[in-house]
């Protein structure tokens, strides 16, 4: 270990950020054979240019086009000259030898470029003018004001990022490089930053407040102290006075981090924490109020209080079952509706199955580290790996099965995502799999969890049988005493407008079970969400995950409550449209296209503003303000959201319009998959026929029934099927109200495609009818085909 390094005893490169502000390029040379300039200095050197005094008050984007004004090949020769080196120092060299994990710059020189080209490497780099790739290479560069490689005398003054801070500021942060600098920082195990300025604000506007991700940055200044800078940085990092030079030192010296083992994990960790057996295996109340009301699980505590209920429901039953299936089988999915317990369900599925003998690991998506993890897992037997979070994990499957060929896959999903991608889930993960779902809790659960109220002071729910936990949660949120505790505890949380806009934009995101970082959280406030909630960090901690990777509301039942109970409906519009332009600015990334799409479904809406006065005229707000965006208007499934709005209403013409529109943009897509509109397509079909006078011809006749043969061929596919039964329910009303209207030939056609429907209704496996109701609609589409006989006879 070093003395001057301040604390940090190895060094692991490959697994680490370095951050080039200007200071690092201090001892390289230009082609001019200067040093190339700071922010500051470029300022001043084209007042020299120009002719101009110092005290001149332009700032550096006027200056920069009133040089190009009449010559922009001018301007690109000087910003040539001036960024475009030819030299750098051994220090310099020595710290870019190393293998970063990533290396970010706001610098516009091309020294790392450089280096790269005299040790006859691939430059790897990027900057924020570029689309971010759909996987970066480890070592990329990135330069976020823009580099100098990419400047021509036709977007001079476009391609670097030159100006006010504010405007350099808002223009990386919006960005979805910005994003992946979160990730990056939220996953390395050090993030060094060399070269900074407490004049360079552009750096300042990368970083994130967040403790987690402070104790691992560090600051490499130049050997002066300076207790200024020291104060002034304490809140993102630790400071080395110890300058290029030392580092480079450092990095010749230093231990370098060990191989990882089963104990030192990163992108794997435990589910199951070691039990304290002296610790109380009773839970307080207080204890057991936050995690019922704030979604905040004591994972000890829990381990603690087994095979107990003094702290959560056990559900025995069904945690012995799920893990009979994991012995069973090579992959199982936990599968249950938004708020049912999936979570605490998880590590009690871990609990049993270390008794009997598993390793119990839960999956980090996107963790640099998981490559060379997966080496040491390979040596543990009996694992089990569980991921929390399939949309963002679904990539890696394919490669922690190839690497763990004998481990077990615990995968958590919501219900519908589950029905609607059962055949992808099929063909992605380890046979044999199974499922298990956690919808519905038996008499005895309903029962624990009344004592678990009862015995910690909380109301006793009145509910019956056959009901969610989400049911039972809701209950409780709604009752008098507790709404009026919530609502005073988030009075100095709601109070502030950016700390409101910063819990309602997080709350919002989680109503959807969905988990994003906190950079994408000031994105879109434009606040840093640590620095909004640090007055109010014991209840902010209660209530949120605080860490740049998982920046997210802890219960999803929570989040609902509070959006319907205290949040105006505008404001909640407001919200939406914010997070779903942000969303799509983003949508080549899977979990963000998973978020732009969540926030838009018109089920989603009506959930969130349910019980509001007038639901209509806040919905079909945020469908026109987000028609007006690009991006979201080429989306075929933004025009099927917006065709069942106008359903609703109805204004059916409309709802007809936007469903064709949505097939037009569907044909500019290759490959794309239409049965979604498909059935929308039917189902309002459907319902302007029977908006039609009786007595009247069928005009719609026709797509009705290419609609039914549709949904047939859908019924044989797994992911497909959800879908088409959720439409089927208005074939009989439709038969009923209008079946003396149709011609021989077309209630003939409409018969024959009923028995089709129904024969496959029939034929689906016994656990989709169980919970998705096709036996009910199977009996009705039965009715329908016999009313339509009995016509014709």
């Amino acid at each position: 270990m070093t003395k001057n390094f301040e604390g940090f005893e190895a060094i692991d490169p490959e697994s680490s950020v370095l951050f080039l502000g200007s200071g690092f390029s201090l001892g390289a040379s230009n082609l001019d054979g200067e040093n190339p300039p700071n922010g500051a200095e470029l300022r001043r050197h084209f007042l020299r240019r120009l002719k101009l005094p110092v005290d001149t008050p332009y700032d550096l984007q006027v200056l920069t086009e009133e040089f190009a004004e009449n010559d922009a090949g001018k301007l690109a020769e000087e910003l040539y000259r001036t960024f475009r080196m030819r030299g750098l120092d051994g220090s310099q060299e020595a710290i870019l030898d190393e293998p970063w994990r990533r290396i970010y710059t706001t610098n516009y020189d091309d020294l790392v470029e450089l280096h790269r080209l005299n040790r006859k490497a691939s430059p790897n780099s990027f900057d924020v003018s570029e689309a971010l790739p759909g996987r970066l290479s480890p070592g990329a560069v990135i330069h976020l004001h823009g580099s100098i490689r990419k400047v021509t005398a036709e977007n001079v003054t476009e391609s670097l990022v030159l100006g006010e801070a504010s405007y350099v500021n808002q223009y990386v942060v919006k960005s979805p490089w910005y994003d992946q600098f979160q990730r990056d920082i939220a996953f390395a195990s050090a993030l060094y930053i060399i070269g900074y300025s407490l004049a360079d604000y552009h750096i300042a506007a990368l970083l994130l407040e967040d403790p987690e991700v402070a104790t691992r940055t560090v600051f490499i200044q130049g050997p002066t102290p300076d207790e200024v800078f020291r104060r002034r940085t304490a809140r993102y990092g630790r400071v080395a006075f110890i300058g290029t030079n030392g580092f480079a030192d450092v990095l010749k010296t230093a231990p370098r981090a060990e191989a990882p083992s089963l104990t030192m994990l990163h992108a794997f960790r435990p589910l199951s924490p070691l039990r304290d057996r002296r610790a109380s295996g009773r839970a307080t109340a207080p204890e057991v109020y936050d995690l019922l009301v704030y979604g905040d699980l004591n994972v000890g505590r829990l381990a603690q209080t087994q095979p107990g209920e003094s702290y959560a429901i056990s559900r025995s039953t069904k945690v012995r079952e799920a893990a009979d299936l994991v012995e069973r089988n090579a992959s199982v999915v936990i599968d249950g509706r938004l708020g049912n317990g999936k979570t605490v369900f998880l590590h009690l599925l871990a609990f049993e199955l270390e008794r009997r003998g598993w390793t119990c690991l839960s999956f980090r998506p996107g963790h640099p580290d998981v490559a060379k993890e997966l080496a040491a897992l390979r040596e543990a037997k009996r694992l089990v790996l569980f991921i929390e979070q399939y949309a963002a994990a679904q990539d890696a499957i394919d490669g922690l099965k190839a690497a763990l060929p004998d481990g077990r896959f615990v995968v958590e999903i919501r219900t519908g995502t589950f029905e609607v991608r059962y055949h992808e889930l099929a063909q992605l993960l380890p046979k044999p799999f199974d499922r298990i779902s956690l919808n519905t809790l038996s008499s005895s659960e309903i029962e624990a969890f009344g004592n678990l109220c009862q015995n910690a002071g909380l109301p006793r729910p009145v509910a019956g049988r056959g009901i969610d936990l989400r049911d039972l949660l809701l209950e409780l949120l709604n009752s008098q005493t507790i709404r009026e505790r919530i609502e005073l505890a988030l009075r100095p949380l709601f109070e502030v407008r950016a700390t409101r806009r910063v819990v309602g934009m997080t709350l919002l995101i989680a109503s959807h079970q969905t988990s994003v970082g906190a950079g994408f959280v000031r994105s879109v406030i434009g606040t840093d969400p640590f620095a909004a909630l640090r007055l109010q960090h014991d209840l902010a901690n209660e209530i949120f995950e605080l860490s740049a990777d998982r920046f997210r509301a802890r219960s999803a039942v929570f989040s609902n409550f509070v959006i319907n109970a205290f949040m105006d409906p505008k404001e909640i519009a407001d919200l939406v449209v914010e997070i779903t332009l942000a969303a799509a600015e983003r949508r080549n990334e899977r979990p963000y296209r998973l978020l732009m799409s969540n926030m838009m479904a018109y089920s989603s809406l009506r959930r969130t503003l349910d019980g509001r006065p007038g639901p209509d005229h806040p919905i079909l707000s945020v469908y026109e303000r987000l028609r007006h965006d690009q991006r979201v208007n080429r989306e075929p499934l933004f025009w099927l959201q917006y065709a069942i709005a106008m359903a609703d209403i109805p204004k059916l013409d409309a709802a007809g319009e936007f469903i064709d529109h949505a097939y037009r943009t569907a044909q500019a897509l290759p490959g794309f998959q239409t049965f979604q509109i498909d059935t929308q397509a039917f189902r309002i079909s459907i319902m302007r026929a029977m908006d039609e006078p009786k007595g009247s011809p069928v005009s719609s006749i026709e797509r009705i029934l290419e609609g039914i043969e549709r949904i047939d061929g859908m019924l044989s596919k797994d992911s497909h099927r959800a879908y088409a039964v959720r439409v089927l329910d208005g074939v009989e009303p439709f038969v009923r109200s209008r079946g003396t209207d149709l011609q021989p030939a077309e209630r003939t056609a409409m018969q024959i495609w009923l028995h089709r429907v129904a024969a496959s209704l029939a034929a689906l496996p016994d656990d989709f009818a169980a919970t998705s109701g096709s036996e009910q609609v199977r009996a009705q589409i039965q009715v329908a085909a016999e009313r339509l006989s009995q016509l014709g006879a």
